[in-house]
């Protein structure tokens, strides 16, 4: 018997739409960290001040991206402002997830390597793009290269790089490496690494060590830092989601968002948490809302789960075919990115064949826990349960352990015993 009850009904939909956008929600966060630049290449900061909401950031990138993009014409060849350029795109995608974004840093990397004399570039500046874009081979390859530079980086950008190279650790599997990793970037910059090992024990089911290193990197941050203050209370309320603490989530994002009014990743979680507190109407109304704002297949494929599950299957079906063709430009686009998030998408349209293609070549590109679970829900989504329960107990045998971790391995269980 197919193994497709493991995600049957409406709560159980929604709620493995929930764990795509809590991967999103962490992700987005471990790239948002401030990123050193190289002193020649500095860019500086918008001159409006300490942004106080989302629109105000937004606006800020929005003219220094501009800027930089004026300078590139200006002075044609230089690569250290093509560098500048593609910093401040990439600062941009941070903010808005925009695969654009991130193409248009990747164009002036391009420029500013062609015309890089040897043994320079921005080779920090494209690690960071790569990390984002979970490129980890080509990271690898960057940060190897300032390695071999006649003047070695100054101790912040080292301590930086070790922390990359933590994270480049974390998402192969290598936790080990990844906290020794950790270690040398805190003895460089101490305390660099608390929001990355926060994440890093929020995944391996210790919630009270994440809450722990969250307050320590809380208390390194700019009292004006409204945007880096939301996102600590967005994490707070991601571990408390994970630990089916829902009304205390709401409460985190709430007081997120009350910092950064307008930031829609905030907003995205209150509309999860809200349906899975059952108030579905609600839900969809602040889906609808972050769909316009966005654009995000993500949250077409939450609506699309809304929506299907009170019978509205003909708008749910155009919110699938929508998200289904900005999945097909995100994949030829940047691969690796969209890997993980396209195996939710056809998961959640019943596609197992499509899931487990993808969740294979996730897996390949960065085999840790997260990767292990999509795949081991893609296998016994097509029937392949004696599989699926061989790499989830890879998983759990790694040390990984989250909420989702345990529903899967219970789940599958319950489908052998039922046989």
């Amino acid at each position: 018997m197919r193994s497709a009850h493991l995600t049957s009904g409406p709560a159980a939909a929604v709620r493995a739409l929930a764990v795509a956008a809590i991967a999103l929600a962490a992700i987005v966060a471990i790239d948002r960290l401030p990123q050193p630049a190289p002193p020649s290449t500095a860019t500086a900061p918008p001159a409006t001040g300490p942004a106080r909401s989302y629109g105000q950031l937004l606006a800020q990138h929005d003219s220094a991206l501009a800027e930089r993009r004026e300078r590139a014409g200006e002075r044609p060849g230089e690569w250290l402002v093509e560098e500048q350029y593609a910093r401040a795109a990439l600062a941009r995608a941070r903010l808005t997830g925009s695969y654009d974004d991130y193409a248009t840093a990747e164009q002036a990397l391009g420029r500013a390597f062609a015309h890089a004399p040897p043994g320079a570039g921005p080779h920090l500046s494209q690690a960071v793009l790569d990390l984002a874009l979970h490129r980890l081979g080509p990271a690898e390859q960057a940060l190897a290269a300032i390695d071999r530079y006649a003047v070695p980086p100054d101790p912040g950008e080292r301590a930086e790089i070790a922390a990359m190279r933590g994270d480049i650790a974390f998402y192969r599997g290598d936790y080990a490496g990844a906290l020794r990793r950790y270690d040398e970037a805190d003895s460089l910059e101490p305390g660099i690494a608390h929001f990355r090992r926060a994440i890093f024990h929020s995944k391996m089911g210790r919630a009270d060590l994440a809450e722990r290193h969250f307050g320590l990197h809380e208390q390194r941050l700019a009292a004006a830092d409204r945007h880096g203050r939301a996102n600590v209370e967005l994490q707070r309320g991601i571990l408390d989601l994970d630990a089916g603490r829902t009304r205390g989530a709401i409460a985190h994002f709430r007081a997120a968002g009350v910092l950064f009014p307008g930031w829609w990743l905030v907003d995205e979680h209150v509309a999860e948490a809200t349906a899975l507190l059952g108030d579905t109407a609600q839900a969809e109304r602040l889906y609808r809302d972050v769909i316009r704002r966005t654009g995000s297949p993500e949250f077409m494929d939450a609506l699309g789960a809304l929506l299907r599950a009170r019978g509205a299957g003909a708008e749910a079906e155009t919110l699938r075919r929508q998200s289904a063709a900005i999945w097909e430009r995100r994949l030829r686009q940047f691969p690796e990115a969209a890997f993980g998030h396209a195996v939710d998408h056809c998961l959640a349209f019943a596609r197992p064949g499509c899931a487990l293609a993808l969740a294979r070549r996730n897996f390949a590109a960065r085999p840790y826990g997260e990767a292990g679970e999509k795949l081991a829900r893609a296998l016994a989504e097509s029937g392949r349960p004696a599989e699926a329960r061989a790499v989830i107990e890879r998983v759990l045998a790694s040390g990984w352990r989250t909420r989702d971790t345990d529903r899967l391995v219970h789940r599958l269980a319950a489908a052998r015993s039922a046989r």
